[in-house]
């Protein structure tokens, strides 16, 4: 499978589990990924950020504290120090052995096949680091066909598309940002081939929009009152989703 497809092309859209399953495991965790798999996601979707020795660790938050048993940054912790904390126990007691992933055990664990879509979170003068050590993993794992770099920061994209331009990019935004990135006006500095819109942006119009422009749509936050034959008929081309074996069942 590769995210290197024709817009509106698929008769369904792809089915990207948000976190992982995160309905039925610790969002951001090995084991919502593996879930995912099991339920028949066509792919992932995961949040990355930099350890204080600069590995790429798979978290959502900047701060630990919601959901592992430790406290601060997460840039203030080595990749040895978060490994100590249990990662699960927040979601359920039966996920305390779950540990933060990097991201390279994450392209190691799952099929090579599986779609996986990285977030870039960072700001300032983190982003560099963090995009550069994203390629590398992406590069030494052999996972260009199958990531997708994304993010609501369009210079963290431009800098994927100067250090690697065979990643494919997705350009993030939601309804409640302010106009500069609500409006798109930074995306031509990505030249991103993915638009990720939420639910308060997306609309047929904006499809027809993009596909027209070659670019492809990837619509998130969709779990609410959302019908997959009804995304289908629009020709959106991949949902992000909390509930991916609710979407699986339909298409099915």
């Amino acid at each position: 499978m590769t995210w290197n497809i024709s817009p509106g092309s698929l008769s369904s859209p792809l089915i990207i589990a948000h976190r992982g399953d995160s309905s039925a495991a610790p969002e951001n965790t090995l084991e919502a990924f593996r879930r995912a798999v099991e339920v028949g996601a066509d792919g992932i979707e995961l949040d990355v950020r930099l350890t204080r020795d600069r590995e790429v660790v798979v978290i959502h938050d900047r701060l630990i504290d919601r959901t592992t048993t430790g406290t601060g940054p997460v840039g203030t912790h080595t990749l040895a120090e978060l490994k100590e904390m249990d990662a699960g126990s927040w979601f359920d007691p039966r996920f305390k052995s779950a540990r933060v992933p990097t991201l390279t055990e994450v392209f190691e664990e799952l099929p090579a096949s599986l779609l996986v879509n990285v977030e870039i979170k960072a700001r300032g003068h983190g982003v560099l680091p963090l995009v550069s050590r994203v390629v590398e993993n992406v590069r030494r794992c052999d996972r260009r066909e199958t990531t997708l770099v994304a993010s609501f920061h369009p210079v963290a994209l431009g800098l994927a598309r100067v250090m690697e331009p065979r990643i494919a990019r997705g350009f993030i935004w939601s309804h409640r940002h302010p106009l500069p990135l609500r409006g798109r006006w930074l995306s031509p500095l990505a030249s991103p081939q993915w638009m990720d819109p939420d639910r308060g942006t997306w609309s047929l119009h904006l499809v027809e929009r993009f596909h027209r422009q070659g670019k492809l749509i990837l619509a998130w936050d969709q779990d609410v009152g959302v019908d997959l034959t009804a995304m289908a008929e629009t020709k959106t081309d991949g949902i992000v989703t909390d509930r991916p074996e609710f979407f699986v069942k339909q298409r099915r």
